[in-house]
Order: structure tokens, then sequence, then C-alpha cells
């Protein structure tokens, strides 16, 4: 167990058990039992779970440790960008998935982030901030804590987590733009995502880096965070990216979408300045320019 000392630092009307559970991403498991356990104080005083919070109050909670991964440990090559006691960042490889999901269990971006923390005798839950498609490449964040993974969600929602990707699209785009259309589940194909009217607000900007008859480097900048958001946007514009065999089409030589997550700006938790995580470019990328 571990304590940690929180100060509300916002109007609220709910309980303090309600609050604990959102800020600090706790199971209803571990909160009843640490308010059994009578491990939850606000102003130095042991709380009912009932009791009403305000702007100002003190609360101080032993919060249960990490007691496993979540996922099945593998050993493997990982790339680290960042790192520091609540937070890792490490680049993701084309042809992964971030976390197992359906009949996938191993092989994936999680495993080898556990195998990582085991190596080094550390138990932390794994728990990936925001999602990489499969084929996409780059730069992605893990909480190492639960009180990291909850602040760098509220950051990824309030707009302050800065996300650079940079794409190959077919067609000679020679000006910078923005892509404003809401995306809703493809009403066929339920994995598939489309341009839908009474769908989320989504919102990409986009700028040149280089541009030819046939194709154009471009750099995105998301203001929102929709599923394949920079995949449906392109296409919708009628230049989809590279190899998306999803949205657009893929010919050889490519083997994947050209798509890459470039870099994360953020102030990691606990810390006041930003920082910001590049994750260069790979090698299979290297589509050429012929200005």
């Amino acid at each position: 167990m571990s304590w940690k000392t929180y100060t509300v630092k916002e109007d609220v009307d709910t309980t303090v058990s309600a609050y604990v559970k959102e800020r600090f991403s706790l199971s209803s498991r571990n909160l009843q039992m640490i308010f059994r356990k009578k491990r939850v104080k606000v102003n130095s005083r042991i709380a009912h779970s009932k009791r009403m919070l305000k702007k100002g109050d003190v609360i101080t909670i032993e919060l249960p440790q990490d007691k496993d991964y979540g996922v099945e440990v593998e050993k493997g090559p990982l790339h680290v960008l960042y790192e520091d006691s609540h937070t890792l960042v490490v680049y993701k490889p084309p042809f992964m998935l971030v976390h197992p999901t359906g009949q996938t269990r191993n092989h994936t971006l999680s495993n080898l982030v556990a195998g990582y923390y085991a190596k080094r005798g550390e138990v932390h839950k794994i728990r990936p901030v925001h999602r990489l498609d499969r084929d996409t490449t780059g730069v992605i964040m893990f909480g190492k804590t639960r009180e990291a993974e909850q602040y760098y969600t509220n950051q990824l929602q309030e707009g302050c987590i800065h996300r650079i990707y940079r794409g190959f699209v077919e067609g000679d785009i020679n000006s910078d733009g923005v892509v404003n259309a809401p995306i809703g589940v493809d009403p066929v194909f339920d994995n598939r995502r489309c341009i839908d009217e009474f769908g989320q607000e989504a919102i990409t900007e986009y700028r040149v880096i280089e541009h030819d008859d046939t194709k154009s480097l471009l750099e995105f900048k998301l203001l929102t965070g929709r599923t394949h958001q920079i995949r449906v946007h392109m296409a919708h514009i009628h230049h989809p990216i590279i190899g998306d065999a999803m949205y657009g089409t893929r010919n050889k030589p490519y083997t994947r979408q050209a798509l890459h997550a470039y870099s994360l700006t953020f102030v990691p938790y606990g810390q006041t300045e930003a920082i910001t995580v590049v994750a260069p470019v790979p090698s299979d990328f290297g589509l050429e320019i012929h200005t």
C-alpha cells in the first residue's frame, strides 16, 4: 500500500467514495476494501464513504499496490522513448496491436511492456493511455500508476496532450488545411468508421511537408481523438493514406498504411514543464517525393 495526498481543487457535489473511485481509477472491490480498512481520510480524519466533499478538502488515501500486469508477460525488444516513476512512453512497431483483444492474447505491445517491467523486478498494471491502429507506428504512452493514468486520461479529454502524426496520402496536396467532419460507426461494418452527420465531432489539421504529382507527405494535428480519425478524414477529401486497405487501396510495395505517430507533447504527471517525445519515422515509410 502507498499513501497519497490530494487536495480537491474544484467545486464538487459528490461523496468522497465516488470522487476517490474516479480520481484514482479504483475498482468497486478496491474501493470497498480501503473504506472498510479505514484507509481514506479527509482533512486528517477517517472518512465515511458517504461524506460529501467540498472544494479545499484534503484527501489522504492509502492506495492498493498493483499485484499483476493484467496481461501475459512476454520477453522481446522494446524501444523506450521516455520513462519516469509514473510514465512510460515507447515506440510501437508496425503490425502489432497495442493491447490484447478478442482472440489475440499474445505478441502485443502491452505484453512486451509487461516483460520490460518484469525484467526490472517491477509490477505495474498495463495501462495504455491511448491507442494506435495495428499498422500505425510511433509514440504511445502508458501510465505506470492509477493516478498517472487518470491524469493523462483527463489531459487527453481536455486537449492538453498534443499528438502529431506524419503520413503519405494519395494525390497532390499543395496547401495546408483542416478537415472538420463528424465521425460515427459504419452501419454495415462495426470495425470501420465513416463520416456521419450524427457522429462525434472530429477535427484534423494538416500541414504539407512535401508533395509531387502523385502523393503528398503531410503532418497531422489531432484536435479530437476519434477512432481511425486521420484515415477517415483523408479518405473523405479523396486523399486516402497510401497503403490503407480499409479506406483506400493497398498496392505493392506497400504492406501497411503509411501513417506514423511522430510526436507527443505533454506535462508529465507530478511535473510542471511540458516535454516533447519524438519517434523517428521508420525505414519502411521511405516513400520518395519528386518535386
